[in-house]
């Protein structure tokens, strides 16, 4: 039987989870977002690699070294009002970062200890 050279997960975890089990062929290679990986699958069978010689750590994605990241944005109804104001500036704030960090996201500035 011809093996599968295509296969497209529905799910960060069908992907993580055919990323690891797939044997078939070596050197198989996925994607998916890296707190996905190493705090929620954390499984031994997914390795993170480095492109072009940098490893996506927390710092390389905050100084934006590490070239493939993805945004997060805040989207609102389109009217202004001042709790949205409020909202986004307690996103950037010291808590709001910090918060950003303790789910497993990378916030936009290394936090103060």
């Amino acid at each position: 039987m011809k093996p599968v050279t295509w296969l497209q997960p529905y799910g960060m975890g069908d992907m993580v989870e055919a990323v690891s089990d797939y044997t078939n062929y070596k050197n198989s290679i996925g994607y998916s977002f890296r707190f996905y990986t190493n705090d929620m699958v954390n499984s031994s069978e997914i390795k993170i690699l480095s492109v072009d010689g940098i490893y996506p750590s927390q710092e390389n994605i905050q100084n934006k070294t590490y070239p493939f990241v993805q945004p997060f944005y805040a989207v609102t109804a389109g009217n202004e009002t001042p709790n949205i104001r409020k909202f986004i500036d307690w996103m950037l704030s010291s808590q709001g970062q910090t918060l950003v960090e303790k789910t497993g996201y990378i916030p936009i500035r290394k936090q103060a200890p």
